[in-house]
């Protein structure tokens, strides 16, 4: 993920086949039925008999016998999001077990994934799963409604509670659904009808809700032509089917993995110098890489994929075409297009046939320090076809054969995946979670929102900032110090962590610990095995160093080259006592004009070292000079 990180006192998005992955669950799980008209319940609560007798009842409109004789249910149509471009899709899916299969085209880009028991997608000719486990429990959510797994009796005590409620004006039966082994979801039959009218799914990345219309007859099956569905970030989805088929057999092959192709090539093991964006220390993973045989300036994100900002393609010659949503580190969710790369070329190692992501970056991203200009990102598709090596303490990264063998030493620990990136344990204030391994991040150890609130961490909170962000906007952050964080065999001490305070957006994800960036992950080579599913972490140099933190106890943003805009400022900080405002500009940082291109990553050795130094500040079009004097501002372990 593309992010800022700490050195704005403040992430590319999640790989797009989580995107996709979600965007599957609307027309695999939201085909459902009518009945006959019946007397509208009363409000309140509906005990375990009611419960069954609706069930019954939706059973019997759903197709009854005639459904259960069905084995199998095949789709096609389009989805759109948020008015963009239509995509199209062909689905299929086991009515036995829910195993299924999907194909989605984007643009140019042609995604398969499917469920076998595990989640798994191809993009690009990589075939990842799903294993982190929150994520496990969505898919077998989605295998659950979209076999139609609630009307069998085995299944009756998924079923933990119902209440009548209105939906649009109109009474409905809520069937409260808790999947053994997966995500709990709100089953809406209307009481006239008994057609599933809605779905609301408590999904790992927040409220998912789905509302189904335009019913239709077929095979004897009323099914919902219409859905509308609404993520937890406010992305709206609208699927329509244009065919849909029953089958009273299915073949093996028409649900299995593809097999895995690779695109990639490799002559012997190279070793490729990177620069950070960050000044004076280490932040993203700068690269030289040729796409199509033309020069452009990437990031190296672990958290990432293909990526690149419209006018880079456009300076490449590329058409974009297509459009999904995208989600990132803010809440928001924008709008992708896909572009074809017939080949990449990073040091030697060559991807061919290749789809970019092609999407906005905000300024301070592509303009990070003076004479760095960032035109998009590489990750995930060079990590599923090489092993990676990232030695930060020589600033290189070597990629090899996964056959050539292994770098020696350090801790080696296997890693779950959301099917594209890597998750590994680590222990914060004596709790364990998973943390996404995140070069793209340029900061150091971030937690999610839920894993703070349901250990009940920081209590007395921290100090507030305001984040840029990356994919999704900003959004505010606590600052606090953790006692202890334990990883790959080393324990650190009074530890700054930052919060994200979010109720959407990769940071509000269930399920997940928090995040690992540069400003953390720089102390060790790290060497990612995607064929071994392991990560494996050497010490460097580096391993003890202090962390990077603002002195100043300002949020500073760029939204262009002239100045530096102060987006918060803490209060009783230096910032605070030498005058400088929420608003305020700075043009001007220890003798350096910030119109000569600086960026906020020039600015950051100052605003985390130790010494004096001055900044212009523009105020109501009049400039004033004031020096500031760095000092500790962590707040004290809880």
């Amino acid at each position: 993920m593309l992010y800022p990180g700490k050195r704005s006192t403040g992430k590319k998005s999640r790989h797009m086949m989580r995107t996709i992955a979600f965007v599957s669950c609307l027309f695999l799980s939201t085909l459902f039925t009518w009945a006959a008209a019946s007397a509208a319940p009363s409000p309140g609560a509906i005990g375990a008999a009611q419960i069954d007798e609706v069930l019954v009842q939706a059973h019997v409109a759903a197709g009854g016998t005639r459904l259960d004789g069905y084995a199998a249910m095949t789709q096609s149509g389009s989805f759109v999001q948020d008015g963009g471009p239509s995509n199209s899709f062909e689905s299929v899916v086991d009515l036995r077990n829910g195993y299924s299969r999907i194909q989605l085209v984007v643009g140019p880009a042609t995604f398969l994934q499917g469920y076998d028991g595990t989640q798994w997608g191809q993009e690009n000719g990589v075939l990842a799963i799903v294993s982190l486990p929150s994520l496990v429990a969505d898919a077998v959510t989605q295998a659950y409604l979209s076999s139609y797994a609630f009307f069998r009796r085995d299944q009756a005590s998924t079923f933990k509670s119902g209440r009548e409620e209105n939906v649009d004006g109109q009474p409905a039966y809520v069937l409260h659904a808790e999947p053994l082994g997966g995500s709990p979801a709100d089953l809406y039959f209307d009481a006239s009808f008994y057609r599933l009218v809605k779905v609301v799914a408590q999904t790992a990345q927040g409220t998912d809700t789905t509302t189904n219309s335009d019913f239709q007859v077929v095979q004897g099956v009323t099914v919902p032509m219409r859905s509308v569905d609404v993520n937890a970030s406010g992305t709206t989805s609208v699927t329509t089917l244009k065919t849909i088929q029953f089958s009273t057999g299915l073949e093996p092959s028409a649900i299995a993995r593809p097999s895995y192709v690779s695109h990639g090539t490799l002559a012997a093991p190279v070793s490729i110098p990177f620069v950070s964006d960050l000044v004076g220390g280490l932040g993203h993973i700068v690269v030289p890489v040729s796409l199509n045989d033309k020069p452009a300036t990437l990031v190296f994100d672990s958290g990432g994929a293909n990526f690149l900002v419209p006018d880079a393609a456009k300076s490449l010659g590329l058409q974009a075409s297509g459009g999904i949503a995208t989600g990132g580190a803010g809440t928001q969710q924008q709008m992708t297009a896909y572009a074809h790369v017939a080949s990449v070329d990073f040091g030697g190692a060559r991807l061919s046939d290749q789809n970019f992501v092609v999407t906005p970056l905000g300024y301070p991203l592509l303009h990070p320090r003076k004479d760095v200009t960032i035109e998009g990102l590489i990750g995930f598709e060079y990590l599923a076809n090489f092993r990676v090596s990232v030695r930060y303490a020589d600033r290189q990264i070597d990629l090899a054969p996964f056959d050539e063998p292994a770098p020696s030493g350090g801790v080696t620990l296997p890693f779950k995946a959301d099917g594209a990136h890597a998750y590994v344990l680590a222990t914060v204030d004596n709790v364990s979670g998973y943390y996404l391994l995140d070069t793209g991040n340029a900061g150091s150890i971030v937690l999610t929102t839920p894993f703070v609130k349901e250990h009940h961490l920081f209590p007395k909170g921290g100090s507030i900032y305001r984040s840029p962000g990356g994919v999704g906007g900003g959004y505010s952050e606590t600052h606090a110090t953790a006692k202890t964080f334990a990883f790959a065999g080393q324990t650190y001490h009074d530890v700054p962590v930052s919060i994200p305070q979010v109720t959407s957006g990769f940071f509000a994800t269930r399920g997940v610990a928090g995040n690992l960036g540069s400003g953390f992950l720089s102390r060790f080579s790290v060497v990612f095995d995607y064929k071994a599913q392991t990560v494996t972490f050497v010490p460097n140099r580096n391993v003890a160093m202090p962390f990077r933190v603002d002195r100043i106890g300002w949020s500073v943003g760029q939204d262009d080259s002239g100045a530096f805009e102060v987006r918060q400022v803490v209060p009783g900080s230096p910032a605070a006592e030498a005058g400088i405002a929420t608003g305020d500009r700075i043009t001007a940082f220890a003798g350096n004009q910030v119109a000569g291109g600086f960026g906020l990553g020039d600015l950051s050795p100052y605003s985390t070292g130790r010494a004096p130094f001055t900044v212009t500040v523009k105020r109501a079009g009049v400039d004033k000079t004031v020096r500031l004097t760095p000092r500790n501002l962590l707040p004290p372990s809880q």
